[in-house]
C-alpha cells in the first residue's frame, strides 16, 4: 500500500523540521515574462504576426484567439519551453494566462493539439509574408533611418527524425536533415529571413529569392541605403553574383581553392614559405589579382591571404567587389563568423530553433519562424532596454537575470497581483527595465 501525505519531510536539516507541501497557491517560475509581454504591447510584435496569418475558424466556436495562441507559443519559447508539448503543462499557469490575456479563473490556455493545428494551417504564401513581417518590424524599430547595412547569409543543418516531408540524408553532415538558410543584419544580429529548405538543397539555393525580398523592403523604406553582402564559398555561384552586380550590392564572398587559384597564387605562397624557412618567423600577408571562373560573366577581384608558421601553410581566397585594401576586405569577411554563426548558434542552442518535428514541411517552416520570432523579440527587447550589462547578453543570461523569477499570483476584486520573490538578487535590474517600458506617472 502506497503511503500518501500532503506533507513531504526533509530530515537533513537538524535545527528544525523541514517540510514541503503543494499548497502555495498559484506560483509561477517565469514572472519576468511580464517585461517581455509589456514590450510586445509597446511595439505590437505579436499582433503584427497574427495579422499575416489567416484564421479560417468559425468565430462562433473559437475558444482561443489566434493572437493569444501566438503569444502563448512565443513566450514559452522565450522562457525555455521550446517543445509544443510543454503547452499541456503550462496552460494552467496563472502567469502564462495573464500574459496571453486571461485571468487565473478563466479557462486554460491552448493545448498542444490546438497549437499544432495552428502550425499546420500555414501555407507557403503565409510563410513568405511572415518573413516580410520580420523585415518590416526591423525597419519600424530602428531609432533612425539606416544609411547602410551589411547582410550575412549562411546555411545550417537541422537534423530530422522519423517521417517528415522533404527530409533527406546529407553526406557532409552525416545525418537526415533540413537545410535552412539564415539572413541577418550583421550589426544587431536581427534575423531578417529564416527560410527552411529541403535536406538536399544546395547551400545557395533560393539565395536570390531571399535577398530580393529583403532588399526590396529595405530600399522601399530607405531608398538611399547602402547594402553590403557577405557569405562563405558555397555562395560563389553565377546567378547570385550576377544578381548582386545588377542590384549594385558590393560583396565579399569566400572562394574554394582550385587548381587555377593555386597556380595564380603559387609565387606569392612560395615566397612567403621560403622566407619563413629561412628565419622561422611566422608571416601573414595578403595579395590580390583578377580571376574569372568559367561560369562567371566577367573577371572579379580575388583577395588571397597566406599565413605561414610552424604549424603549416594556410591559404584562403575571397572574391570582392567592395573597394579597399586586401587586408581590410579579408578582415571584414572573417567578421561574419562573429555575427551570422553566433546568431545561428543562439537560435539553435538558446531557442531550440532546430526542433522541427512536425510531419508537414510547411508546419516545420512555420515552427522555424516562430522560434526565430522569439529570438528577434528578445533582440529588440534587449536593444530597447539600453542597459549596458544586457546589451550583449545571450538568452540564457536574460532568463537568469530577468525571466526566471518565482512569484505568487493572487487575485483580488480590483487587481491581479504578481508578488515576486523578496530576496531575488536581480530585483533592481528588473525595475530598471520596467522603467523603460512603463514611464513613471508624472515622470
Amino acid at each position: 500500500m502506497t503511503h500518501c501525505s500532503k506533507h513531504l519531510a526533509f530530515p537533513f536539516l537538524k535545527a528544525s523540521q523541514l517540510t514541503a507541501t503543494f499548497s502555495g497557491g498559484d506560483i509561477t517560475s517565469d514572472a519576468g515574462l511580464l517585461l517581455v509581454r509589456q514590450f510586445d504591447e509597446l511595439i505590437g510584435f505579436t499582433p503584427e504576426l497574427s495579422r499575416v496569418i489567416s484564421d479560417p475558424r468559425d468565430p462562433r466556436f473559437i475558444q482561443h484567439a489566434q493572437v493569444e495562441l501566438l503569444r502563448q507559443r512565443l513566450y514559452q519559447i522565450v522562457a525555455g519551453y521550446e517543445d509544443c508539448n510543454d503547452a499541456s503543462r503550462l496552460r494552467q499557469d496563472a502567469l502564462f494566462k495573464a500574459i496571453a490575456g486571461r485571468t487565473p479563473e478563466q479557462e486554460p490556455l491552448g493545448s498542444q493539439p490546438t497549437l499544432s493545428r495552428l502550425e499546420n494551417r500555414v501555407g507557403p504564401d503565409t510563410l513568405a509574408e511572415l518573413i516580410d513581417a520580420q523585415v518590416r518590424l526591423f525597419i519600424r524599430t530602428r531609432p533612425q533611418p539606416l544609411t547602410e547595412i551589411t547582410l550575412d547569409l549562411d546555411p545550417s543543418e537541422a537534423p530530422t527524425f522519423g517521417d517528415q516531408q522533404q527530409t533527406y540524408f546529407n553526406g557532409f553532415y552525416d545525418t537526415y536533415m533540413y537545410f535552412p538558410n539564415f539572413l541577418c543584419d550583421a550589426k544587431t544580429g536581427f534575423l531578417l529571413a529564416p527560410v527552411l529548405r529541403a535536406g538536399n538543397a544546395a547551400p545557395a539555393q533560393g539565395a536570390v529569392w531571399i535577398l530580393a525580398r529583403v532588399v526590396g523592403l529595405l530600399r522601399a523604406a530607405w531608398p538611399h541605403i547602402r547594402i553590403y553582402f557577405r557569405a562563405d564559398s558555397s555562395f560563389a555561384v553565377p546567378d547570385l553574383l550576377e544578381w548582386l552586380a545588377v542590384e549594385s550590392i558590393p560583396y565579399v564572398i569566400g572562394m574554394a581553392e582550385n587548381d587555377v587559384l593555386k597556380r595564380l597564387s603559387h609565387d606569392f605562397v612560395s615566397g612567403l614559405t621560403a622566407a619563413f624557412e629561412q628565419d622561422r618567423i611566422a608571416r601573414k600577408c595578403f595579395t590580390t589579382f583578377r580571376y574569372q571562373a568559367k561560369t562567371w560573366a566577367h573577371p572579379l577581384r580575388m583577395v588571397v591571404k597566406c599565413e605561414v608558421k610552424a604549424l603549416g601553410v594556410n591559404v584562403r581566397y575571397v572574391i570582392s567587389t567592395r573597394a579597399g585594401r586586401s587586408v581590410d576586405l579579408y578582415t571584414w569577411y572573417t567578421q561574419r563568423g562573429g555575427t551570422i554563426e553566433r546568431v545561428i548558434g543562439q537560435l539553435k542552442n538558446g531557442f531550440e530553433g532546430d526542433r522541427l518535428s512536425c510531419h508537414r514541411f510547411e508546419a516545420n517552416a512555420f515552427r522555424l519562424l516562430l522560434h526565430a520570432s522569439a529570438y528577434n523579440l528578445m533582440i529588440l527587447f534587449r536593444e530597447h532596454a539600453a542597459i549596458p550589462e544586457l546589451q550583449t547578453a545571450d538568452i540564457q543570461t536574460l532568463r537568469i537575470k530577468l525571466i526566471k523569477v518565482g512569484a505568487r499570483v493572487e487575485r483580488t476584486v480590483r487587481r491581479l497581483w504578481v508578488k515576486l520573490s523578496s530576496t531575488w538578487p536581480f530585483a533592481e535590474l528588473f525595475k530598471r527595465v520596467h522603467a523603460t517600458l512603463v514611464p513613471h506617472p508624472g515622470g
